[in-house]
């Protein structure tokens, strides 16, 4: 077991605790809690894709701010044009994104963006199967998420949800007999698995999701970079690594209390569900093609 895994073993542990004694955690300590957190590892972990990706390739800073906002921009254009194709992309695209941060490390038989790929349908499906009536429940809340129900058909995801997890099983397992992987690093994965299973049955969609993408995504993200970094920068150390997390950081968190507060006055006619879906997949599409060129040059 490894220290992300263990940290959120502890975390687990702790919110379990805290639904046994208290029966539930209601839905506005649920958000905030996501929030900050969020706004703690989650943000920052995506905040210095421009020190990654220009540390590494021969282009203007203007220009990888204009090529980072427009890919943002059409994207959004996308969103207005086909909502449910846009979400079906958002899901494929964290689904790889979210395999090869965990899969990077080894090095496979088979093609690792098959073993990616499957590796987040596995950890997704998983998140909305055992959540499918709350996910639901949220859709149908709102006029302009109504229609992702049939995205989120149980029907569907019971389909991929047996199936993924029956694939991945049997890819890790091939590449434990193909000695690509070690005995260890087999049970390390089944365990996380595992793990991620009974926290996504026990736990509410947003306590579920919140705890993989800080523990087991954005800290261990966070401590790839800082690491590139430090053998780029010998004398880097945490706080000055925080200071470079802190621009963008600080950025991303006054655009979205704008655009809270522009919803909130009706400047804006979106529901807070589908602003949460297209903010998080407009940024993911630019952070995830950067992460993938950074684990491909390193």
């Amino acid at each position: 077991m490894n220290k992300f895994t263990f940290t959120y073993l502890i975390f687990v542990y702790a919110l379990f605790a805290i639904f046994t004694l208290n029966g539930e955690i209601s839905m506005l300590t649920q958000v905030i809690g996501s929030i900050v957190l969020i706004s703690l590892f989650g943000i920052p972990h995506g905040a210095i894709d421009n020190i990654i990706y220009l540390s590494s390739n021969k282009i203007t800073r203007v220009r990888f701010y204009l090529i980072y906002i427009v890919t943002i921009i059409i994207y959004c254009f996308f969103w207005w044009l086909t909502p449910i194709v846009s979400l079906i992309f958002f899901l494929f695209l964290s689904s790889y994104h979210f395999g090869e941060s965990q899969l990077v490390d080894y090095s496979f038989v088979n093609k690792k963006r098959i073993i990616y790929l499957f590796w987040g349908f596995t950890l997704l499906s998983t998140l909305i199967f055992y959540n499918n009536n709350e996910l639901l429940y949220l859709s149908n809340q709102f006029i302009d998420t109504k229609k992702f129900s049939q995205v989120f058909n149980i029907q569907i995801f019971k389909y991929i949800f047996y199936s993924s997890n029956l694939i991945i099983f049997s890819l890790l397992v091939y590449e434990n007999y193909k000695l690509s992987i070690s005995n260890q690093q087999l049970m390390n994965e089944l365990f996380l698995l595992i793990l991620i299973h009974i926290t996504f049955y026990l736990f509410p969609i947003i306590i579920s999701f919140t705890l993989y993408f800080i523990f087991l995504h954005s800290i261990k993200v966070l401590k790839q970079e800082f690491d590139y970094l430090k053998s780029l920068q010998s004398d880097l150390n945490l706080l000055k690594f925080i200071k470079l997390l802190y621009p963008h950081t600080f950025l991303s968190i006054v655009f979205l209390v704008i655009f809270l507060l522009l919803m909130n006055f009706g400047y804006i006619n979106i529901s807070v569900f589908l602003f949460s879906i297209i903010g998080i997949s407009v940024i993911t599409l630019p952070h995830a093609i950067i992460m993938t060129n950074f684990y491909n040059e390193n």
